[in-house]
């Protein structure tokens, strides 16, 4: 029986409501950590992709723009 490839996990940084920043795997309500700034924030992210070999960290920034870092 065949098994369908799954998609490499993402990470995404994400401003919240709250004037926080949140990082996230894709898809997932549940964010991983939450901090003061996107910078501690995408600093989270990059060591945990670097942990469990993610290739694809993504910032959202305060405009709804994405940008891969």
């Amino acid at each position: 029986m065949a098994t369908e490839a799954r998609p490499a996990p993402e990470l995404h940084v994400e401003p919240t409501e709250r004037g926080r920043w949140v990082a996230c795997y894709e898809h997932r309500k549940q964010p991983l950590s939450e901090h003061l700034t996107a910078s501690e924030a995408e600093a989270c992210a990059q060591r945990r992709a670097r942990t469990e070999g993610i290739a694809h960290i993504f910032l959202h920034d305060s405009y709804a723009r994405v940008h891969e870092v």
